[in-house]
């Protein structure tokens, strides 16, 4: 029986623990040490709220920790601490506190933008549209504008045809009135050689009565 029990106090004294993570307490630094007891030269100095891994307990009140950079050695149970330290639980709260208030800024800065960029497209929208409006008008107006060319190059055809129709009907009066004149003169020297011999003719008539 008694063999029993030294064997259930050792065991317990030399038992591997689970891996799990524990934190130094909030104090300024403590002491990592190479045995279980004050007289064991000191293996580093933990700062408070550091994380380390527990390798073992025993029943004297130790505790045989791993650091993150490997360092092993025993330090009080005492010391360690489910979570962590105060100090380090309010920085973690202060600093997702500052996240969250970084991102309703940053909500309120993207529903802002949003606004904007709804203001903008907007604008753009109307002068989409006033553009669309403005090509449908140009499309016209360039429709109407071959419309009346045609007209004109019609227009301006059916007047050279008129001054070509005038011009030949002047040059034919032109023509007319120059043999009307050619005429007149010639029957004016055909009179002109008639009329004396006529006179004559009646004077010698005239002058046998």
């Amino acid at each position: 029986m008694k063999a029993l029990m030294i064997i259930l106090a050792l065991f317990s004294c030399t038992a591997l623990a689970q891996a799990e993570t524990r934190y130094i307490v909030d104090q300024a630094k403590l002491p990592l040490r190479a045995g279980q007891g004050t007289n064991f030269a000191i293996v580093r100095m933990l700062p408070s709220g550091v994380a380390v891994e527990v390798l073992e307990q025993s029943a004297a009140g130790y505790t045989r920790v791993r650091t993150k950079l490997g360092k092993e050695g025993w330090i009080l149970s005492r010391y360690l601490m489910k979570s962590p330290a105060a100090r380090d639980r309010l920085a973690w709260a202060e600093k997702e506190l500052s996240k969250l208030a970084r991102l309703k800024q940053d909500k309120k800065s993207l529903e802002q933008e949003r606004a904007l960029l709804e203001k903008e497209n907007s604008k753009l929208q109307k002068e989409l549209e006033h553009i669309r409006k403005t090509a449908a008008n140009a499309v016209i107006i360039a429709e109407e504008n071959r419309a009346l060319k045609v007209k004109a190059n019609n227009a301006e055809s059916a007047f050279e045809e008129l001054r070509l129709e005038t011009q030949d009907i002047h040059s034919g009066a032109q023509q007319r009135w120059f043999l009307l004149g050619a005429g007149a003169i010639l029957l004016g020297i055909i009179l002109g050689f008639i009329l004396p011999h006529l006179r004559f003719r009646r004077k010698e008539r005239w002058s046998r009565y």
